[in-house]
């Protein structure tokens, strides 16, 4: 069940066609404002407050944008063979993350950095200091998440 501050989040969510970093898929966020999204954020610090495993959805507005996604879950984890950091994927209208500590931590940088302006940047296992060796199956298989907006509205 989506709590009710996570639903009909006002930010665009969807999956670029191409390759916008190192990996595939590129799932993309965008907000028209600084202040729109901030829901995510919520989110990460409830998780991170959960016994593992966690989870929590989030829905987002409808876009006109060419494969839009409606939801994201992120499911938090405990470190394990397959996972050390974070994986990024999706399914139909879903995108999801299941990330471990080291990914949550990640996340909630990057999510900050957007809600503070920053835009055409991605995050992956790839941003950690762990080296790409010691990456379990899901971390290698990992796409990324782009942020865009306000002030470019992404490819």
């Amino acid at each position: 069940m989506v709590k009710t501050s996570f639903e009909n989040v006002d930010a665009e969510l969807w999956v670029h066609p191409g390759k916008l970093g190192i990996a595939q898929p590129s799932v993309c966020l965008f907000h028209k404002s600084r202040e729109s999204g901030a829901q995510l954020l919520d989110a990460i610090s409830e998780l991170s407050g959960d016994a593992r495993p966690a989870q929590r959805v989030i829905t987002f507005r409808s876009c006109l944008r060419p494969r839009p996604l409606r939801k994201m879950k992120m499911k938090l984890d405990s470190i394990g063979d397959d996972l050390k950091i974070m994986h990024i994927g999706f399914d139909r209208d879903t995108a999801t993350i299941t990330l471990t500590e080291v990914g949550l931590s990640l996340l909630k940088s990057a999510l900050q950095i957007w809600l503070d302006g920053g835009e055409d940047f991605g995050v992956s296992p790839r941003n950690s200091a762990l080296n790409p060796k010691a990456f379990g199956k899901f971390d290698r298989e990992s796409g990324e998440l782009w942020f865009w907006g306000p002030g470019y509205a992404g490819p």
